[in-house]
């Protein structure tokens, strides 16, 4: 498709060409989308609960119940067309787009139906992990309510991308977006993508709860991007499995990833650092030895929108350095 762009010779066509490219390469035309049987113009989509919305034309008021929906839409639609986000859209610990979350006035809580019904949405977007006695309310007070599936690998965060492009109608926007990512991924594939397996480092997440990163999970996906081990992943723990001195002890990992997000008044990620580093059972851990012990910027390891491809940055780097100099 994009050398066959090369050949175009008008301004116009090449600028038209380039936007197919972007399309065809990103967001194409789902098949959940269609033209309403209606004949009135504008399309339709069909959500993650098989429920059919209909519309005459994009939606203006658009409400986020999701902060993964809060990062999508502040990248893919004008924020005059945003109605409401997540209050989590304004904490910079977790949110990378809260710089442009200012743009849009209106908050919502999930599980609140006041809060949502003042802001008179034409559209409103909902992870599939919301109660669904919530959304039936909000269906039931004719509210239109997308319920989107919460992805949890890289290539389900694209189909995401442009299931969210369809349903608010930019699919052009979506395509750049997925585009973006390629283009991050492939930067990072350039520098580690290459490393034998027997040469790759062994990597351990540890959240406040224990260590995270079983199979099957996001950070799971980012290691395999950032070409490390993780360990978590190789020894099978179950998810949010109760963390001792031993397993890290045990599975021995050359760098630990602790978390940078302080979420509450009781934890202090600034502190936890040193702890670990100072932790007399923890002194024959490679990570501890050679003090690779990190804090990755949580609001794209904890992101499951396209802010990820950073996190896998982040990772890359932090375990290959050299590769980045």
């Amino acid at each position: 498709m994009i050398a066959k762009c090369r050949y175009v010779l008008k301004a116009a066509v090449l600028v038209f060409g380039t936007a197919a490219v972007l399309f065809m390469a990103g967001c194409g035309k789902s098949s959940e989308i269609e033209t309403p049987a209606s004949g009135r113009g504008g399309y339709s989509v069909v959500d993650a609960t098989k429920t059919r919305l209909d519309f005459e034309h994009k939606p203006q008021r658009i409400v986020s119940l999701g902060l993964s929906a809060d990062e999508v839409l502040l990248d893919m639609v004008e924020p005059d067309r945003i109605a409401a986000l997540t209050y989590l859209a304004d904490d910079a610990g977790i949110s990378p787009a809260a710089d442009k979350a200012v743009r849009v006035k209106g908050r919502v809580q999930s599980g609140s139906l006041e809060s949502v019904l003042a802001q008179k949405p034409d559209l409103v977007l909902v992870p599939d992990w919301t109660d669904l006695n919530f959304v039936e309310l909000l269906r039931g007070a004719k509210v239109p309510v997308y319920v989107y599936k919460t992805p949890t690998t890289v290539k389900e965060i694209k189909q995401t991308i442009c299931e969210l492009a369809n349903v608010v109608d930019e699919r052009v926007a979506g395509g750049k977006i997925v585009a973006g990512m390629e283009k991050e991924l492939a930067f990072v594939r350039s520098r580690v993508g290459n490393i034998p397996g027997e040469e790759r480092i062994s990597v351990m997440a540890l959240s406040y709860m224990g260590p995270f990163g079983a199979k099957g999970t996001t950070f799971a996906d980012i290691c395999s991007y950032a070409n490390v081990r993780n360990v978590v992943a190789e020894y099978d723990l179950p998810p949010n499995a109760t963390f001792s001195e031993e397993t890290l002890i045990r599975l021995n990992p050359d760098l630990l990833v602790i978390p940078s997000w302080k979420y509450d008044n009781e934890q202090d990620p600034s502190k936890l650092r040193e702890e670990i580093l100072q932790n007399r059972a923890y002194q024959s851990v490679n990570a501890v030895k050679d003090k690779r012990v990190v804090q990755l910027r949580d609001m794209y390891l904890y992101s499951t929108t396209h802010y990820i491809v950073y996190a896998i940055r982040d990772l890359a780097e932090a375990a290959y350095p050299e590769k980045f100099k």
